[in-house]
């Protein structure tokens, strides 16, 4: 093989490498804030500008992807921004509220869903640590699921519309997991 295609082979995969050890190492559940900016500005120019900026967006949007992975998803994971905040969107006629907090004192975290329809309130989801470390879903203001043992082997149970356990059952059970010898 010729040297040229030797270095050529080896620059390549020590890119592709940093590149994937990028893209992996952030918090792909931030919220792409800066990525989301520019968009946003992108989308408020006018049309001829917004064709122009769309011909080098893939450039930008690599760059801007980039850095909210790596730099800014990554400190909000580990600050714990990352389940916080709230967030609208509207999908079938139908308006999606959600709601991430965590308590000060406790530092329980907590996500409500409220969906509305025609501004009416339809339904609001809650699901919440516990001090007990669980983790409940709660649909209109009744427990519906909870899962419990979450630190050895987790503990599943499903609640009716009336808050009764109805099942319960483990997530992966013992006699299925494959003991080491």
């Amino acid at each position: 093989m010729p040297k040229f295609f030797k270095k050529f082979a080896l620059t390549f995969t020590a890119i592709w490498s940093a590149v994937l050890v990028c893209t992996t190492s952030g918090c792909a559940s931030g919220g792409y804030k800066l990525t989301r900016k520019y968009s946003s500005w992108v989308n408020k120019n006018n049309i001829v500008l917004r064709v122009v900026l769309y011909l080098l967006t893939g450039i930008v949007y690599a760059v801007t992807m980039l850095i909210d992975v790596v730099i800014f998803n990554t400190m909000d994971f580990w600050n714990g921004r990352v389940s916080q905040g709230d967030y609208q969107y509207n999908k079938e006629g139908r308006t999606y509220f959600v709601h991430h907090s965590q308590d000060d004192v406790t530092g329980l975290r907590q996500s409500r869903i409220v969906i509305s329809e025609n501004d009416r309130s339809i339904q609001t989801i809650v699901l919440r640590e516990t001090p007990n470390l669980e983790v409940e879903l709660e649909v209109d203001g009744v427990v519906r699921g909870k899962a419990t043992d979450l630190s050895t082997l987790p503990l599943l149970s499903v609640y009716n519309q009336k808050g009764v356990r109805i099942s319960q059952s483990q997530m992966w059970p013992k006699d299925s997991l494959v003991s080491a010898r």
